[in-house]
């Protein structure tokens, strides 16, 4: 059975390992780690750091300055801020591609950018 957590608080920190899990979190400057096949990730805290390592991993995040990485065949969205527009904008990536599997990125302008983390 996939494993479903939520979490609801700053600084918070939450690893996972199964195929199908499924991972919630809404704290500043949460760390979240998966390593399963097909796991969801969302999370709406500021400067949130997402790694999910797993093939066809989904990861979506509303917190401004966030950092993100998939595996083989994921995808993400990374809110950034549109300084003409005034307002903030989802960019979404794919891995394979726009990115490349297993590496880091935030964005920049609308742009993913590699990340050394």
């Amino acid at each position: 059975m996939p494993a479903a957590t939520q979490i609801l608080r700053d600084y918070t920190r939450i690893g996972a390992s199964g195929d199908y899990t499924r991972i919630g979190a809404s704290g500043d400057y949460t760390q979240i780690g998966a390593s399963g096949d097909s796991t969801q990730i969302g999370a709406s805290g500021h400067y949130t750091r997402i790694n999910a390592q797993g093939e066809h991993s989904v990861i979506a995040c509303a917190g401004k300055n966030s950092t993100a990485r998939a595996g083989a065949n994921g995808v993400m969205a990374l809110p950034w801020f549109d300084e003409a527009a005034q307002r903030t904008r989802i960019a979404v990536g794919y891995v394979g591609e726009d990115l490349k599997a297993d590496t880091w990125y935030e964005v920049k302008g609308g742009k993913f950018v590699e990340v050394a983390k």
